[in-house]
């Protein structure tokens, strides 16, 4: 099939917004399928391509992979004020509220940007299927032009909850806007749930999935007292809660705490002050194979939950990693299910003493069922999402 999937982060892009999309454009290219992945440029790059050169780049494409379109937003200095924090709250508010009302997004840049390349990819792709997720409602929007030209089923994604990244007072009205798709995905039973409401269907829930690469035993932890902290910090409280408790559990012991993600400064500076003594490393975002090397040589795997994503897909990444995984604050029921059922050891704390006690009554490792886990990989989530395409194509 030939399939579109649009995701306003660039696939190079070093945050968890990219993954989704980029990987599950790479699974659905392996099986066969023609993937044009539309996305915006990387800051500061040009585009790809320009409309007139598009049919033909299309044309002489190796279909082994997806095709990339980034495409640049056309200038707007409100907009990039608004989203550079330089306008004051109350002006913020007004702006966010006026694009969302008139333009239907505070990234309509970045859609009249790719407006141009709407009927080059209708008439020289000819996709089947377009899929776009909701990070934001410009997405949606592209995806939801391209399918009009095209003649083409549309379906949308919700990786992020609707209840929570929209404006409460517009949440209704921008989804009578966009509720034309011919089907729902989801990235949780959480976050279909949450669609309800607003879209009065049900969504088929199409999970991140985890790479290959995670799917092989780990070896057993080693001696050296080490922790490594993962992904997003969120916010400031549940993050110095969290390395209190670890402060409290080291208590003057040697201990080695490792942070493998992009907010550097923030770990540093709380780290320095909660975890004193401790030697501390922050390499910055780094890839699964060289996280999975870093969990080979510590005890457990620790993460700042943030309730604002219901879900989030890196869970599967952590069982796969074979370590504890302590929380702050405690995870919700899919994760725990999920946890449960492919043979994790996920500990929820509420405390600093909660993050303590786990961390002295937990084991070194755990045994995680690699056979279930490869069902959530991204190949086999793929072919959830070929299903349910092949059934809005034959509709």
């Amino acid at each position: 099939m030939r399939a579109v999937l649009v995701n306003h982060c660039h696939p190079d892009t070093p945050h968890v917004c990219a993954t989704r999309m980029a990987r599950f454009a790479e699974a659905l290219a392996a099986r066969g399928h023609q993937v044009v992945l539309l996305t915006e440029t990387l800051e500061g790059h040009p585009a790809d391509y320009r409309p007139e050169d598009l049919a033909a780049a299309l044309g002489r494409h190796d279909w082994a992979s997806p095709f990339r379109l980034a495409i640049a937003p056309r200038r707007d200095r409100l907009l990039s004020a608004f989203r550079e924090g330089h306008l004051p709250a109350v002006l913020r508010k007004a702006v966010a509220a006026g694009y969302y009302l008139i333009r239907g997004g505070v990234f309509s840049d970045w859609r009249d940007g790719s407006r141009p390349f709407w009927p080059v990819l209708a008439k020289a792709f000819r996709p089947q299927v377009v899929w776009a997720t909701f990070g934001n409602t410009d997405a949606l929007a592209i995806g939801r032009g391209i399918a009009a030209l095209a003649g083409c089923p549309w379906v949308m994604d919700v990786k992020d909850p609707w209840s929570v990244f929209i404006p409460a007072p517009i949440r209704g009205l921008l989804a009578r806007r966009f509720g034309d798709f011919a089907a729902l995905t989801a990235l949780s039973p959480d976050h279909a749930e949450d669609a309800v409401p607003w879209f009065g269907t049900g969504a088929r829930v199409v999970h991140s999935g985890i790479g290959d690469g995670l799917l092989a035993p780990m070896p057993p932890a080693g001696d050296e007292r080490r922790l490594l902290l993962l992904g997003g910090l969120y916010g400031q409280a549940e993050l110095e809660e969290l390395l209190a408790g670890v402060g409290r559990w080291q208590a003057g012991r040697p201990l080695t705490l490792t942070y493998a993600g992009s907010e550097t400064a923030r770990f540093l500076d709380a780290a320095g002050r909660l975890v004193p003594g401790a030697v501390l490393e922050a390499p910055g975002w780094r890839t699964l194979g060289e996280i999975r090397d870093m969990a080979a040589r510590s005890w457990a795997t620790l993460y700042v939950r943030t309730p604002r994503a219901l879900f989030q897909h890196k869970l599967f990444e952590l069982i796969a990693l074979a370590r504890p995984m302590i929380c702050l604050p405690p995870e919700g029921g899919d994760a725990q299910r999920l946890a449960a059922r492919l043979g994790g050891v996920l500990l929820g704390c509420s405390s600093a003493q909660e993050v303590a006690a786990a961390l002295e009554t937990c084991p070194q490792g755990c045994a995680p069922d690699l056979g279930r886990l490869a069902q959530y990989g991204w190949g086999g989530q793929a072919a959830v999402l070929e299903t349910l395409f092949q059934e809005q194509i034959e509709r």
